[in-house]
């Protein structure tokens, strides 16, 4: 095979970012408050929370405001301007991660009038501080019936009122003499500002002015905490936060295609106490640029899709014994339907040897053959065939974001017990989460077993892009560019995966290029044949209404969930919470937020 000129790619991504993961493992210690010391001279400060929540307050919109009383905070905060909401775009979702500690996968709110939640297995924090402590008083004040009667039903005080001035006037008589341990506010004026201008961004007079109206609401709410006359016998923790973000076109400098390019998503949160020292948490680094020329693969009713002659598929067959790697690169675009998010799928293929996707039946040879799916924001094997193997198994992957490019792979590989078994990797990390629906919170690093005795083999042709079968209307409607597809008659081993997941290219230097059955780059950028450099020169033939793009874009850059711990979401402040009070999370609860300490 000759030698192939790929794509350009910048840097080392993957160098940067395992550092970068690696860093964001530390800093889950506990925080706890000034406690007493064993002297009778020191004083204990009894822990306070004063939590503002500011719907619709866009994170770098809020930056570039007049906001001096929250920015007079800074210097003794944890903030940051690139905090992250839910992508669903209701204030519910959001309200419920910020007061549970849970995401949506846990307390079902997903509509904003709460309908089908599990808030009672994944209830407010307030009812698990006054599990532990039902002394202490809590006081809630919303401009929302929907927050208010949904979310604050532990706390001892719970009032509504029609706008933020309001709210902040009741609050603040309030912070001024009573003892309660948390007082929380929701504010919308921001939000309602973003609504009536169509734009959530300070080039709009009015959503400016919105956010300066409630910098000047957060510096009397301050001042009333300050002048209470039990101040000085009191710690207090101020935590500012907006719900959620809101519509704006960013400039196409500023898009990096990744989950900070979402508008709605984009918040700010400041954690501020005397004792904190000044801590910035930036937008983490993301990889760097892939660049060259793609198909966009659709589904019904354009059907693009490539396939190779059955002459030459068949020498993609591997029986019941032959191990060998598949991985290909993909950017997903947005299904048609993104209701439960923008990157969301239910099941489409986008590359496989199978007559269709789906399941064949129970009785052989059923529909023998594998699949890589997409799946929810995962991918999965799809596998099937051979004895005890009719029915097959789905095995679900690790997430991987939308707009930027990512590297799939899966090994299967029959080991001395006999058994074959099957390794994903996602950007050349190895995991699976489980079977069914898969949890992200339960990611497994074993290989899976597969039933039986496998054989995939087959007569369907190789095939990249739409494939009949296993498709959840709109949600299941492909919109993605591929490149890079390679079929190896070898298991390759994790360490030649890792080192090689996220190269946009290969040629003679790979350790195990002879062992490479087919690789189309895929990259042509134009005609309606995508050539197969591998030995069978298995081309694939374009079919379908199809159009090649051009693309510059990030390349394995990290997961939506790796990057909710870079940091901060709206999950992790009832965490903060708990361990401002000392009070130490209970793996019952399945919280899904995280502790953010000072320098």
């Amino acid at each position: 095979m000759k030698k192939i000129s790929g794509p350009s790619y910048i840097g080392m991504a993957m160098l940067a970012l395992s550092v970068m993961l690696s860093s964001c493992n530390k800093g889950f210690d506990k925080m706890i408050p000034d406690s007493p010391e064993n002297t009778n001279d020191v004083n204990y400060k009894a822990p306070k929370v004063l939590y503002i929540i500011a719907d619709g307050a866009r994170g770098t919109a809020v930056r570039d405001a007049d906001i001096p009383n929250m920015k007079s905070l800074l210097a003794n905060s944890i903030y940051t301007w690139t905090s992250l909401a839910d992508t669903i775009k209701n204030s519910a979702t959001n309200w419920a991660d910020m007061m549970t500690g849970v995401r949506k996968d846990k307390h079902d709110v997903t509509s904003d009038d709460f309908a089908g939640n599990d808030l009672a297995n994944y209830p407010v924090i307030f009812k698990r501080i006054k599990e532990v402590n039902k002394n202490m008083r809590i006081a809630a004040f919303a401009t929302s019936a929907e927050f208010k009667n949904n979310l604050t039903t532990d706390a001892d005080v719970s009032e509504v009122y029609a706008n933020d001035d309001q709210l902040k006037t009741n609050m603040v008589n309030f912070l001024k003499a009573d003892t309660a341990s948390i007082v929380v506010g929701q504010f919308s004026g921001i939000e309602n500002a973003g609504r009536a201008a169509g734009v959530w961004d300070n080039s709009a007079p009015g959503y400016k002015t919105a956010i300066a109206d409630f910098d000047t609401r957060v510096g009397e709410l301050i001042t009333a905490v300050k002048t209470r006359p039990t101040y000085n016998k009191e710690n207090w923790m101020i935590i500012i936060t907006s719900s959620h973000g809101g519509k704006y076109k960013l400039p196409p400098s500023e898009d990096d295609k990744t989950l900070f390019s979402n508008t709605y998503a984009n918040t700010f949160t400041i954690f501020n106490a005397l004792s904190y020292k000044q801590t910035f948490v930036g937008k983490p680094f993301l990889g760097n640029f892939y660049t060259g020329s793609a198909v966009r693969f659709k589904g019904d009713p354009e059907k693009v899709n490539g396939v190779v002659s059955a002459d030459k598929s068949v020498q993609f067959n591997f029986g019941k014994d032959q191990d060998f790697t598949v991985s290909i690169k993909i950017k997903k675009g947005s299904p048609k339907n993104t209701s439960s998010g923008q990157y969301w799928y239910q099941w489409p293929s986008v590359v496989g040897k199978r007559t269709n996707v789906g399941w064949g039946g129970s009785n052989a040879p059923g529909n023998p053959g594998w699949d890589i799916c997409l799946f929810y924001n995962r991918w999965r094997l799809m596998q099937q065939g051979g004895q005890d193997n009719i029915n097959g198994q789905e095995i679900p992957g690790l997430d991987f974001s939308g707009d930027t490019w990512h590297d799939l792979c899966f090994v299967i590989e029959k080991k001395a017990d006999g058994r074959r078994y099957a390794r994903l990797y996602t950007d050349g990390v190895k995991g699976t989460t489980g079977s069914g629906s898969g949890d992200n919170n339960n990611i497994s690093k074993n290989d899976w077993q597969l039933p039986g005795i496998p054989n995939f083999d087959n007569n369907a042709p190789m095939r990249v892009g739409f494939a009949p079968g296993e498709i959840d209307g709109d949600k299941g409607y492909i919109n993605v560019q591929l490149a890079e597809l390679r079929i190896w008659k070898k298991a390759l081993s994790e360490d030649v995966i890792q080192r090689y997941a996220c190269e946009p290219s290969i040629d003679e230097t790979h350790p195990d290029w002879n062992y490479l059955l087919g690789y189309w780059p895929m990259t042509e950028g134009s005609g309606n044949v995508m050539k197969d450099l591998g030995p069978f020169e298995a081309d694939f033939t374009l079919q379908g209404t199809y159009q090649w793009e051009t693309f510059s874009d990030l390349i394995c850059s990290p997961s939506n969930n790796n990057l909710n711990t870079l940091v901060p979401k709206n999950s992790d402040v009832p965490t903060q919470i708990l361990s401002w009070f000392n009070i130490a999370r209970q793996a019952s609860w399945g919280l899904d937020g995280r502790v953010w300490i000072s320098n």
